[in-house]
Order: C-alpha cells, then structure tokens, then sequence
C-alpha cells in the first residue's frame, strides 16, 4: 500500500491506471511543464508522481479556480498543457523555452504579489534526504497528513518523505476535526503534519486520557498559550522551518518554546545574528547560493546552536526607533482568556514613524479597562497598540495565511468616519468597537 487518502487505499496499481491514462493522451506526449487544476486529490497526487518519475514540470494550480483563470495561470507559469479535473481533460497550450523537470509553486503571498518559486526534483530528492536523516523516524510511525497536499509542507515533507522513508502516509483532506480525530485514533504511534490553527482546534478537541503521540507543525509561530497547551497533551512534538525557494531549512524536536526552529539540515548553512537583543535577516547558503528569507532570527550559542525566529523583517514595526515584532505582541494579547485570536500589524504615522495596530476575537469586546490592564501587565509601552479593533473573524488569504500588510490597507482604505481621527500614543487611546474588518 502506498498511501491512505480519507478512507480510500491507493497503491501501485492506482497509480499506474492514471499514468497509462496520461500516456495514451497525445497532448501529454509533447508537454514538458503540466499545469493541474483539479479537486480530485489522488488526480493530483497521481499526476505529480508521474512528472517526477518522468522528469516533468508541474504546476498545481488552486481547485477553485474557474476554467478560463486556470488557462491564463497556466499560460503565466509558461506551462505546455493545462490538466483540467483529469487526465482525460487536457489542453495543449503554447509550447514552453523553459526546462522540465521542476516543482513549479509560489511562494506564499502575504507580504505582497505572489511569485512563482521552481524547484527541481534532484533538489527536492536531495531534501529529503536530510530531511528523513534529520527527523530520523521509524517504521512504525504513521504520518497522518492534515495540511495543503499542493503546498511544499504537505506535498514534501509530509508525503514525498513517508514515501521515501517506506512509510504509509494517511492524508485527510477538508477540515472535519472529528473525522481527524478518529483518524489519528487508528494508529498507536500516528505523527500529525498540519498548521498551529488546525492543531489549536484540534486539541480542543482532544478528550483522550492519553496524549496524541506526535505532531508536527510549520507555516507560522503558534502562541505561547497554545503551544504550552500542545506540549502538555502531546508526547512527541517537532517544529520546522522553512521557506519557498529552500524547502524545509530546519527542524526542532522538542522545542522549548515556539520561537525555537531548531538546527539546520544538512544541506542547509544558516546565516544569521548571534545576539538575540539584535535578531538579522536569516540567509539559507544552499550550493554556493545564498537565499534571502526576509525573516528575523538569531541562532543562540548554547551547543545546540538552535534558529530563533523572531518575525518577518517587512512585519517589524518601527516605533520611534524601536523594533517591535507583531508575533510578541499577539502572544502577549492571547493571554488574556477571552481573546481566542489576535494579529498585530504596522500602521503608518506621521510622529512616530509608524504604530502598533491589533484586531482580535473573542466572544465579545473587551472594554478599554480590559485592554489597558492586559497591556500594562504584558507589555512595554512602544509595544502598546495604539488601535485595538474587535472582530468576529480574521481575515485570510486563500492559503490559510494572514496578509498583515493586507490588513494595514484595508484600515487605511475605510472611510474617515470609521477611522479614530489620530493614532495617539502607546496607552491613551483604545478604540475597542468600530467597523468590523
């Protein structure tokens, strides 16, 4: 058996019956980069096996996209053929100049215009390598996927390396916590790959008198109130870092807080501050290349050298000279019982270069009494937002993901009368209502 999709088993025989599809389709035969557009899973998954088997490009291309989007991205990507669905539905498009054999994806778009990333599959087999060497697991443990099957996280990390490692990854598609919680209960040892998000709600959930064996999370910092949470229910936890261009950079296994992303993979060199009061961009040297991650760390300089991630550099905001990182602030905030979900971005000022903005939810708004004691207690004053907006929800991006810079427009973009007149100083203004966003 190859791997589990839902309840559904799928082996080898599977994948060949869509490949000799794929085969037979003349269209295919003269393509060099496939674009797929499909809500059919294993298509996917079918269709991507057979790109790296034969050195291919692909492309995955989101479900929801209507036909004709889906044409002009495939076309942007410079794509030979369109798969539309199936392998059945396929569209030649105008041939390619660029090289095959190339995971084509993009990075994640929250800190502007999406860009298309290409990775080639020996760079992405030489990553799981160190990968599987790194998180050195055995046999008899089953990751359960729970997170985007498109995405280097889910596609990578948690299917291509079971495979390689001759374990049987069981991925769940959709978000049904109950359906993943008696999947996971299938298995004595199962290893949960999926987002802080997903994980928070999902040990909500978790009324087992024993805890969950393994979870691994990565696509953003979990709160310290959840992942304290997460390490009392779980025995086993790991974290990992990395990014678009790079793929997986590190790995931390029993992470003492959710900052810690742990030591580099092999094949990775970390460029990075070594003072935490002065955190530095995070460049990756992979083959003689450096790749810039426009993010903030430093690596500690205990023996186990460990990757501290401290936010995206576009994310700090600058208060009156000091940094201030959206992430401390929005941990700082969820300690407080009621707020379930806060995220902090930058606002632009006049005076002080720039100031602290905060929505958040909970059950309802807290009153501004409320917010200056949390504020007092947890943080110093340049890090005091001085806008506080109560939401029934945060928005997101398609990804799951949180655009702050999105955020900040949409503030600026609202009318006037929805806006305080003036962002006054950290402590003396704290608008609690106003037009949800």
């Amino acid at each position: 058996m190859l791997f589990y999709l839902n309840d559904k088993r799928y082996d080898q025989d599977a994948l060949n019956e869509r490949w000799q599809t794929l085969e037979r389709n003349d269209n295919v035969a003269s393509a060099r980069r496939l674009a797929v557009c499909t809500t059919d899973h294993f298509e996917w998954l079918a269709i991507a096996l057979y790109c790296r088997k034969n050195d291919l490009s692909v492309a995955p291309i989101h479900p929801d996209t209507p036909h004709c989007a889906a044409q002009r991205k495939a076309k942007e990507l410079d794509c030979d053929a369109l798969i539309w669905q199936n392998a059945e539905q396929i569209q030649r498009l105008c041939q390619s100049a660029l090289p095959a054999g190339t995971l084509i994806q993009f990075s994640s778009g929250t800190t502007g215009a999406a860009k298309k990333i290409e990775r080639t599959w020996a760079e992405i087999d030489r990553e799981i390598e160190h990968y599987n060497s790194a998180i050195n697991l055995t046999s008899d443990i089953v990751p359960v996927v729970a997170c985007a099957i498109t995405h280097s996280y889910g596609f990578i990390c948690g299917f291509l390396a079971s495979l390689a490692r001759g374990a049987t990854p069981h991925i769940v598609t959709g978000w049904n916590p109950k359906y993943l919680l008696r999947t996971l209960q299938l298995y004595p040892k199962p290893l949960l790959y999926s987002s802080p998000v997903f994980i928070k709600t999902l040990l909500m959930l978790w009324r087992s008198p024993q805890s969950l064996y393994g979870v691994m999370t990565s696509g953003a910092v979990m709160p310290e109130h959840d992942f304290a949470n997460l390490t009392h229910k779980v025995q086993h936890v790991w974290q990992q870092y990395g990014c678009s261009e790079a793929g997986c950079i590190t790995i931390a296994y029993q992470p003492k807080n959710a900052r810690v992303m742990g030591h580099a993979l092999a094949h990775c060199q970390l460029l990075a501050s070594s003072d935490s009061n002065a955190p530095a961009e995070v460049i990756v040297q992979q083959s003689g290349h450096n790749i810039h991650t426009g993010d903030a760390g430093y690596i500690d300089s205990s023996d186990n050298s460990s990757l501290h991630f401290c936010g995206r550099i576009d994310d700090t905001i600058i208060y009156a000279g000091l940094n201030v990182y959206p992430q401390e602030v929005e941990s700082a905030l969820m300690t407080h019982p009621a707020i379930s979900e806060a995220v902090v971005f930058n606002m632009p000022d006049a005076s002080a270069g720039a100031r602290v903005a905060a929505i958040y939810t909970a059950p309802s708004a807290l009153n501004d009494t409320q917010l200056r004691d949390l504020y007092r207690q947890k943080l110093a004053t340049h890090q005091r937002p001085s806008w506080t907006q109560y939401v029934t929800k945060i928005p997101r991006l398609a990804n799951g993901k949180i655009s702050r810079r999105q955020l900040a427009q949409d503030f600026l973009e609202k009318k006037p009368s929805t806006q305080p007149d003036r962002l006054s100083p950290p402590d003396t203004l704290y608008a609690t209502e106003g037009t949800q966003v």
